[in-house]
């Protein structure tokens, strides 16, 4: 047998070797890369589950923010400060999830549908007063995102019963 044969059948082999490596290593990047979307909207999720534990666990807290967001004159000193940190970490949370959405980690109808609370809190004048006050604090794509939902504006009511029964 010819050494220069041999040679050319060794090296054909070591070619397919590296491009079946190459391959597998493709398809353990793209398994990585679903891996961490997951656990970034995992994160994400509990981090707005936890926001939302917060206002329904104590009735004070709900009633600091069911205030601040409906008649934040009626907040003064702790309490108004209270409301200004729960709506700040509320803020970061969805700023977390816009700049997620932004790199295509978090798709088209789980980000809207995760926004939609806030669609809903921009007809608001605590929420609409936090975010004046607040504002300084975000990113320029989130402030133009938050900007542009303002100018929307909401026509959904959040708890119409309550509202009615706070007015009456």
């Amino acid at each position: 047998m010819d050494w220069g044969v041999i040679s050319a059948v060794a090296e054909t082999v070591a070619a397919f070797g590296v491009v079946g490596s190459l391959i597998f290593v493709g398809f353990q990047v793209r398994q990585n890369s679903a891996g961490l979307r997951h656990s970034a909207v995992q994160i994400q999720m509990s981090a707005f589950q936890d926001l939302t534990a917060v206002v329904v666990s104590s009735s004070d807290a709900a009633e600091v923010w069911g205030n601040g967001l409906n008649n934040p004159e009626k907040l003064e000193g702790f309490a108004l400060m209270r409301y200004y940190i729960m709506a700040n970490r509320m803020l970061h949370t969805y700023q977390g999830l816009h700049w997620q959405w932004q790199r295509g980690i978090l798709d088209d109808g789980l980000f809207f549908s995760m926004t939609q609370l806030l669609r809903d809190l921009s007809g608001l004048p605590g929420w609409r007063k936090v975010w004046d006050n607040r504002r300084h604090q975000f990113s320029s794509g989130f402030q133009s995102y938050m900007d542009d939902m303002f100018a929307e504006g909401s026509s959904h009511t959040l708890f119409p019963d309550i509202v009615s029964a706070d007015e009456g």
